[in-house]
């Protein structure tokens, strides 16, 4: 359990930036009316519970005239709606909420609720891509190709459809996607990443998929982030022995409210970028950070460690 314990503490440390966060800070506040979202409609996939849910009432605190949550579980969608209208309510939020019951491999679901929507009147101006098929720790070999390409279905497969079907409308307005990845990406030779092997392979898929997107469609029409959530401490976790204070656990809040942030114009240096919710915006903004974001349009990308180009990169 110790070196178990120890594989997941490397994945979530990280020195990017020399002000790192665990819990949101102000300036990702969605109160802040630099990252107001009213007037807009935001659709949360995976949006019933964890960070999809809370995620959806940050966007209510910044006044979001619509949230759509989408998930395959009915009644937890009709629970998070309650709760949210409430706390919305008690925000003095005037957001309303809609979810929808949906199988996320299914491209006829997908089709159907955005079809919805437009009768609805409600054309969608921020989708932030959260559902995800999480792996157990079985080899690739001994899960075999069509198991593994399930979670190509959930993770990729279903990031495709939900995007075409985005930016297929509202196409005279400027949008926002946020794709939220994991640090696994990174971290494939981890002893414990390793297990999660099917895991990595979907969601790095995704993140190359967002980011040709990114690279295809100017900011000003459509603004691409990915984000990594960072380390949400959970009934998996749980289920495990592993309490909130037994690893140094971020809190739900925090990527939130960093996604509020990435859906605001503030954020409009890191499209195509892959960032942490952790990292400090400010930081991030300024300097020889920000300098080599403007200029180095592989910094922040998934490639090929020690390769710029066909050359070799900078301290490899």
């Amino acid at each position: 359990m110790e070196d178990f314990l120890a594989c997941i503490e490397e994945t979530i440390r990280t020195d990017f930036v020399s002000t790192t966060h665990k819990t949101a800070y102000p300036a990702i506040s969605p109160t802040r009316p630099e990252l107001s979202q009213a007037n807009r409609v935001v659709l949360i996939t995976g949006g019933g519970t964890g960070i999809g849910k809370m995620t959806a009432l940050q966007f209510a605190r910044a006044s979001a005239s619509h949230v759509i949550i989408a998930g395959r579980r009915e009644d937890v969608l009709h629970a998070a709606v309650e709760e949210l209208t409430q706390s919305a309510k008690e925000a003095g939020s005037p957001t309303q909420f809609l979810s929808y019951k949906l199988d996320m491999t299914k491209k006829s679901d997908i089709v159907a609720l955005f079809e919805d929507l437009a009768s609805k009147k409600l054309e969608v101006d921020v989708l932030v891509l959260n559902a995800a098929k999480f792996a157990g720790m079985t080899p690739l070999l001994e899960l075999g190709a069509d198991e593994v390409w399930t979670f190509m279905e959930a993770n990729v497969k279903s990031a495709m459809h939900f995007t075409e079907a985005f930016a297929k409308q509202n196409v005279s307005k400027q949008k926002f996607l946020v794709n939220l990845t994991s640090g696994v990406v990174h971290h494939q030779n981890n002893p414990t990443v390793i297990n999660l092997a099917p895991y990595f392979l979907s969601k790095a898929s995704a993140g190359i998929f967002i980011q040709a997107i990114s690279n295809q469609v100017p900011r000003e029409q459509l603004q691409v982030i990915t984000v990594h959530p960072g380390t949400i401490h959970n009934d998996a976790f749980e289920g495990l022995g592993i309490t909130k204070e037994t690893l140094p656990f971020d809190e739900v809040d925090l990527p939130a409210s960093f996604i509020v942030w990435v859906a605001s114009k503030e954020a409009a240096f890191l499209h195509g970028k892959t960032v942490w919710a952790a990292w400090d915006v400010e930081e991030l903004a300024k300097g020889e950070l920000r300098k080599r974001i403007d200029e180095d349009k592989d910094f922040l990308q998934l490639s090929v460690v020690g390769l710029k180009g066909s050359n070799r990169a900078p301290g490899y």
